[in-house]
């Protein structure tokens, strides 16, 4: 394969004089060495596990064809920014209806699957681990969060020239999403439960905290959790996030490579889907990975209600788990299944 410097268009946003690199084979260090020896160029960050690369610093002016040129060089890429915008739900559910409505329940109840001796790796903004459904623990004998770090920490901010990285000690959540994540994933509690309430736990926190209503973060500090969960010994890895659809991005890449070496990356295929029918994000395109899509259906009968009208017709109410409460009336003689014990319903 011959050597390439990938460019992107012009309106996806990138840092000016970052770059990130991939090597032909794993001598890291050597190669790494060949670019330090160039001027103006400082390698920051070295991936000697899953990806063989490194995140590269120069001149803002600098040609990226030079480093193509070094011996050892791959490919390279510049380093995209990501951004998410905050956003609060407006509806509550509890999970034993989701179960239902997934399949949850049916394989915790007749394959006794939990999740247990499986570790999962969650790439997000961080989780708030003191939270009673994850057992208010973090690293401690019993708790489920035994791995993890903060790669980002709470001052990032990319519109910055040299943008502050400053990890905390662990991997705190200061919006949401991640913590929404994990709930969904490995909560144990005493009103939610996961869909994998056994497995063992780990948060890469790759977001910052929220500036001006946005959260930030970049190519290569999503790499780095990512391979972080990978050296940790994650079975799983799940990326909730995603830009673009192309299957040669560096993330993308790195979930193909982590796949290659028997880890199941789960990724979000995307939210609108406003980039056409049938797009999806990276690293959900990525090879072998799963990406993964929702659809939201919240007319999940709960409650089933038989009454006679004054007119003497029999009749069937049904209502949904949305916090609406929607309602649904049918004829008697109409073939329903209705969640009721009732054996005799039309009887």
């Amino acid at each position: 394969m011959h050597k390439r410097v990938y460019e992107y268009p012009s309106h996806v946003p990138v840092h000016s004089g970052s770059f990130i690199v991939e090597f032909e084979d794993h001598q890291v260090h050597t190669h790494a060495e060949n670019l330090n020896a160039l001027s103006s160029v400082s390698v920051h960050k070295r991936f000697t596990k899953g990806f063989h690369g490194a995140v590269v610093a120069t001149s803002k002016d600098l040609n990226p064809e030079m480093l193509a040129q070094v011996p050892g060089v791959k490919r390279i890429w510049r380093n995209r920014k990501h951004s998410l915008t905050t956003r609060k739900g407006k509806r509550e559910i509890t999970s034993p209806f989701l179960h239902q409505m997934t399949g949850v329940a049916q394989a915790m109840q007749e394959f006794g699957l939990d999740g247990t001796g499986v570790k999962i790796g969650i790439i997000d903004t961080g989780v708030d681990y003191n939270h009673p459904e994850f057992g208010a623990c973090w690293k401690t004998e019993g708790c489920p969060w035994q791995l993890g770090k903060d790669f980002i920490g709470d001052k990032y901010d990319p519109s910055s020239e040299n943008p502050i990285i400053e990890p905390n000690d662990t991997p705190t959540d200061c919006y949401g999403h991640g913590t929404h994540v994990s709930g969904i994933i490995g909560a144990r509690g005493p009103h939610v439960q996961g869909i994998a309430p056994g497995a063992t736990l780990g948060m890469y926190r790759a977001f910052s905290c929220p500036v001006n209503g946005t959260l930030h973060t970049d190519d290569s500090i999503i790499m780095q959790g990512m391979v972080a969960a990978h050296e940790d010994g994650c079975d799983i890895i799940n990326v909730s996030l995603g830009a673009g659809g192309w299957p040669e991005d560096p993330i993308a890449v790195l979930a193909t490579k982590l796949v290659d070496e028997g880890v199941f990356v789960i990724a979000a295929n995307g939210n609108e889907g406003n980039n056409g029918l049938h797009t999806s994000s990276s690293p959900s395109v990525g090879r072998g990975v799963i990406g993964v899509g929702s659809v939201d259906n919240w007319n999940f009968t709960s409650i089933s209600t038989i009454f006679t009208t004054p007119d003497g017709d029999k009749v069937v109410q049904v209502s949904d788990t949305a916090a609406n409460g929607l309602t649904f009336t049918f004829n008697a003689s109409t073939p329903l299944i209705v969640p009721t014990g009732d054996a005799n319903m039309y009887g």
